[in-house]
């Protein structure tokens, strides 16, 4: 009888996250990390880091792999290696568990395909009755801001986000519960949730108890679905925090709260629970030449960025976090707007733009990248945006979002779709340009988006606002920009 245990840091190196059929001719001895008991089994198969295994008495179970000794994966990788595999490649089973938990969470989260991973996004948060928020090249996501009756876990959260990645497979779920930002404001509803979904139960009379009090119900629902939690570190720089961990599967839930500040709930792959949330920056020559390929250039002349993720702020003040996780989806740094916006916004929204960028600047570093600050109050032309648009880079922008600006905007760019003769409409909006600057001058509606594009011959900049796919894209006079300028701007580059 050989006697092998499992090395899980080799277990994700070597490709066998992706699905092993085998047939067992021998049992091999596992052995729990925590525990340090060990148990001779038959390998039945490996797949998305659970290895599923039947006892010598004939009991079937699966184990995240996280969950064993990091000895001896070489020896699992030969003896998978040195029996026959199926050549048909069955279907993921079911998670087992699913169901129950499904009734415990009070949605249809786990599918009947097996692992939430190995579906399609879109088709998971149709399930989930999540909103399309933006569905690009290689990354989409799918959010819901909630109604108070709302809840997950027995607890209320804020707003739910599905983020995809490669091949429209989920990559992980964001649920935010009681926050800064949130309690206490008219838009968040307050305190009410809590007396809809617990009547029986004193609701919280400041934000620590509210988030205290989320906190308890998610773990005690968690508990009772799937036993004891245990404890680990999860995120980089100034998003780690200290997290509890429950595991189905190859799902891990991790429930983080952070005093005077928000409770959360992540689901994410275990392999990626394992690895702390770190992930691997992509070097700068290579991402350099994807970034070139996000460029389109029009015959009109129009220059523009495209696949930068769409953030709908939704009912919060959070254009800057929106705006930040945006750009930093875009350059493959993870980001999530509500936790960015927590360190850095007023109870009841508003957010400090410096704080939130200089909190922002150490997690970007972490992956080789970083944030520089722009004067564009001060120099605002074609010129200095097509410096950073002609390399897939866009700019951070901060302006005042007026009435006449925004009716402006709208009215161009629906009228620019059917223009022809773009010498003519460069002139046009030229003289309308000067007739309106001078009107925007409000000290009021402070706000930041992107500029994504520009046309030199017209002499327009392209503009995207985090408020959904109608606003992805439009076009503006660069007078008209300038108008409303305010503060600066931001890049994230190299």
């Amino acid at each position: 009888m050989k006697r092998l245990i499992l090395t899980f840091s080799v277990f994700l190196s070597v490709s066998l996250i992706s699905t092993s059929f085998v047939v067992a001719q021998e049992t091999i001895s596992i052995t729990d990390k925590s525990s340090g008991k060990s148990i001779d089994v038959f390998i039945q198969k490996v797949e998305g880091g659970v290895v599923s295994v039947e006892t010598t008495a004939g009991a079937s179970f699966d184990l995240p792999a996280s969950r064993l000794t990091l000895d001896s994966i070489e020896r699992i990788k030969a003896y998978l290696a040195s029996v026959p595999s199926t050549s048909a490649t069955p279907a993921a089973a079911p998670v087992e568990g699913g169901a129950s938990l499904n009734e415990l969470v009070g949605h249809g989260l786990f599918g009947s395909n097996g692992a939430i991973w190995q579906e399609n996004a879109a088709e998971v948060a149709k399930r989930l009755d999540l909103k399309v928020e933006s569905e690009k090249q290689n990354s989409s996501s799918y959010r819901l801001y909630t109604k108070p009756e709302y809840q997950f876990l027995g607890a209320h959260p804020y707003c739910v986000t599905l983020y995809g990645g490669k091949g429209a497979k989920p990559e992980s779920f964001s649920l935010v519960f009681a926050n800064k930002g949130d309690f206490g404001s008219r838009l968040g509803s307050g305190e009410d949730h809590f007396k809809i979904m617990h009547p029986d139960k004193e609701p919280p009379g400041d934000l620590n108890e509210a988030i205290e009090f989320d906190a308890e119900i998610i773990a005690e629902s968690l508990t009772k679905g799937l036993g004891e939690a245990r404890e680990q570190y999860y995120g980089e720089k100034e998003d780690k925090r200290k997290v509890k961990r429950w595991d189905i599967g190859d799902h891990a839930f991790l429930l983080s709260s952070r005093e005077d500040e928000y409770t959360s709930l992540l689901i994410v792959p275990t392999s990626n629970a394992d690895a702390e949330g770190k992930v691997d920056f992509v070097v700068d020559s290579d991402f350099k030449k994807i970034q070139i390929k996000n460029v389109r250039t029009e015959e009109n002349g129009d220059v523009w960025i495209d696949n930068i993720p769409m953030v709908n702020q939704g009912p919060k003040g959070y254009c800057a976090p929106a705006t930040f996780e945006r750009a930093m989806r875009y350059m493959l740094v993870p980001a999530d707007m509500y936790l960015l916006a927590t360190a850095a916004t007023a109870p009841g929204g508003g957010t400090n733009t410096t704080k939130l960028s200089e909190d922002c600047k150490r997690i970007v570093r972490s992956k080789a990248r970083r944030i520089r600050e722009l004067e564009l109050h001060e120099d605002f032309d074609i010129k200095t945006v097509k410096d950073f648009i002609d390399t897939g880079v866009p700019v951070l922008w901060q302006m005042r979002s007026l009435g006449k600006y925004n009716d402006v905007a709208n009215e161009r760019t629906k009228e620019r779709e059917g223009v022809e003769d773009f010498t003519a409409w460069a002139s046009d909006i030229a003289a309308e340009a000067a007739e309106v600057a001078p009107q925007l001058k409000a000290d009021a509606n402070y706000h930041i988006c992107m500029v994504i594009g520009y046309n030199e011959a017209t002499n327009e900049v392209a503009v995207s606002d985090s408020w959904g796919p109608r606003y992805e894209l439009r076009w503006v006079h660069l007078d008209i920009a300038k108008a409303v300028t305010s503060r600066g701007g931001f890049v994230i580059d190299f």
